[in-house]
Parts: structure tokens; sequence; C-alpha cells
């Protein structure tokens, strides 16, 4: 395939340049047929009686997005809409990362946006507000983590201090910005913190909706900051099991995960629900509906059609080796850092004061809606603060 330069709208160039290879998804006959089949075979367990939401993936909401998947989910119309997107691949340190580049029309002074995703999402969460952007006249990226979708995996389980390094190589080396804003959520968060730590003469500023509770947990001490601690560690006490599994033995999940469709629905649908807007993906039947089915499909299909349901997990593993938590010697991030609040039921901000001991935090504002994943749940309104934030950089 030809190699085509990417980096036409930026003062730098081309031959100093990374270059990227266009890409569209096309995925095999042979695999859509065997994960038809493994859905349509699929052998359900045994459940309680009156089992929902508090035990795990609801029986009624497993069995309604199964049969969807069965008898209405077209995973071809769903490829050729996202073939629709300028989508590339380009080599940074031995990795093909997968990215979308969209630009804007009209060309402004304005940074180009950096939209990382987190697990179990994927790259797919972060379209409609590139859509946001771009029409706000930002160029914007929104990339593939390692290990996840149609990125490359890495030899040895990755955290995220050194795929920030990826990441602004990405941006700097093959994208040609010599700066940018970097935005995400999840493990996109602490992706984006590191850039600005690290990089702070091209990462203009950081936008996140979840700060890591590892990266302020130790200097929580006012009663307030102590009383969001106490309330995070209980509720990570019911919900963390995922963690403590990808964290401590990441080859066991990816046996139980990688060639199982609908247990790989089972492990993800429930982390949506619990993690979602409590107004909405917590009601009983809140994903019960084809839009709502459908778009937890996509999010479970591009990892088994890659092949990268258990290599996305790896970073968990990877952030336990990349030493202790936050910031080397108490330091802070101290390039502008933006912090949207959500109302994000698990990982809920802390105070104010205890974010600003990790993050020099210039703006802060609570979204109307929204939970872990406002990229999927408020995509406006994230786009809007997001560009707001821009704005003043």
């Amino acid at each position: 395939m030809r190699r085509i330069p990417i980096t036409a709208n930026y003062l730098f160039e081309e031959t100093r340049m990374a270059m990227a290879i266009p890409f569209k998804h096309v995925t095999d006959d042979a695999m859509l047929d065997r994960i038809a089949r493994q859905v349509a075979e699929y052998r359900w367990p045994r459940t309680p009686a009156g089992a929902s939401w508090p035990q795990g993936a609801d029986p009624a909401t497993m069995r309604y997005i199964v049969q969807r998947w069965r008898d209405g989910f077209d995973w071809r119309a769903q490829e050729a809409r996202l073939n629709e997107r300028p989508q590339f691949q380009a080599s940074v340190a031995d990795l093909r990362l997968h990215f979308v580049h969209q630009r804007a029309a009209a060309k402004a002074e304005r940074l180009p946006v950096l939209l990382m995703h987190g697990w179990p999402g994927c790259y797919l969460e972060y379209l409609d507000v590139a859509d946001r952007l771009v029409a706000a006249g930002h160029d914007a990226v929104v990339v593939s983590l390692p290990g996840a979708g149609h990125s490359d995996a890495p030899e040895q389980a990755m955290g995220p201090r050194a795929m920030a390094g990826l990441m602004h190589r990405l941006m700097t080396e093959v994208l040609g910005c010599p700066r940018y804003l970097a935005h995400g959520a999840d493990w996109g968060s602490l992706i984006a913190g590191w850039l600005g730590f690290e990089h702070p003469q091209a990462c203009a500023g950081a936008h996140m909706t979840m700060v890591s509770p590892r990266f302020v947990a130790g200097a929580a001490t006012a009663p307030q900051e102590q009383q969001w601690l106490a309330a995070f560690r209980e509720r990570f006490e019911d919900d963390g099991a995922y963690f403590r599994l990808q964290t401590s033995r990441p080859l066991t999940a990816g046996y139980l995960l990688n060639d199982n469709p609908v247990g790989l629905l089972a492990w993800m649908l429930e982390k949506f629900a619990a993690w979602g807007d409590p107004l909405e993906a917590g009601q009983p039947a809140a994903f019960q509906t084809p839009e709502r089915a459908d778009r937890l499909l996509r999010n479970v299909m591009l990892y088994l059609v890659t092949g990268s349901a258990a290599t996305s997990t790896w970073i968990y593993r990877g952030l336990t080796t990349e030493g202790p938590p936050g910031y080397p010697g108490g330091q802070r991030v101290e390039v502008p850092v933006a912090i949207a609040a959500t109302r994000d039921p698990m990982f809920q901000l802390p105070p104010r004061s205890l974010v600003e001991k990790a993050y020099r935090v210039t703006r802060w504002t609570e979204l109307a809606g929204g939970g872990h994943f406002p990229g999927y749940e408020v995509p406006d309104a994230l786009g809007e603060d997001i560009r707001a934030f821009a704005a003043g950089l």
C-alpha cells in the first residue's frame, strides 16, 4: 500500500515526519462466522432466582443483547460506517498505532486535540466528540491505545506513563503538532496527566474526567479528603475484583475473555452499567433498546475481531511496573489542567483541594450528566468543555 504523508496542514518538512498508512476495517468472513456460531451456540449458566445487577451482569439484559446480536446487529454495516472516517496506522517505537485523524474544514490557530479512551471503552467512544471539536475548528485525533483494537500490543505489559511517550511521539513526530491538548477518561486521564508532566513544552493542557485515586490518596489529609478516600475504598471493595484480577493475573483474564463472545459481553456490560450515568445506566432496562445494545455490541465486536480482549487489559499489569503511585518526588502536573466532573458513581472525583495537590487545576466544570463514559453519554457537553478549555490556552 502506498504510504501517504498526513502532515501537509502543519508547517513542518514532510521528509522529517514519520509516515502513516491509511487504514480500513476489513474483517475476515470466517471470523464473523465463528463469532456468530459461538453466540448462537452459547450455553447459558444457571442464575439465582431474581438475580440482577447487584450480582453482576443482569441476566435479562444479557439475553436481550444476545438476541439482538443474533437477529438485529449487522457488523458489516457498522464497519462500513466506521470506514467513512479518515483512519490511519503509524509505527511509533516499533508499535503500529491506530487512530482517526479528522481535520477542521477551515484552518484556524486552534490546538489539535488528542482524545484517549480507557477500559472497557475503545476509540469508538470519542467519535462523536471529535465531530463536535472539528466543527469548532479543532483537528481531532482519536487513538486506540496499545493493545486495544487495531493498535499493536507491546511485547510486555505497558503502563500509562510509557503509553504517554508513544502518544507524544504520535502527535509530534507523525502528525507534526508542536503543541496539542490531551483529553482522556479512565486510563486516558492518567495518560493525559503524564503527557502534561513529562512533555509540558508540547502538551499545552490536560483535560480529564477522572482523577486516579492512586495519584492523590497519599496526600489526603483534610477531613473532607479523608472522607472521600474512605468512601472510594468502600466502593472499590465491592467493585474492584476486575482490577485485582487484571492487575495481578492478566493472563488468566485473557484466556477467559479472548475467544468467548458472550463472556466478553458480560464482562464489559457489567462495567458500562455499574460506571455509567446512574440516572440512565443503572436503570433495570437501560441497555434493552436497539440503540444502546448496538453501541455496546460495537465496542465488544471491535475487541473480538481484533483479538485484543486479552491484550487490552495488560495496561493494568503495566501500571504496577511503573513505580510508586503518583508523580516522582511528590511533584505535580504544572501545565493547565481542566477537570470535567460527571455523575460517575464509582470514580467520584476527589475534593478540589486534593486534586490540586497533584494538578494545577485552572478549570473545573460540573457537567449536567454523564458517568464514566461521557464520550458516549454526553458528547455535546464534553466537546464544548474541551473547546472552552482549549480557547483559554
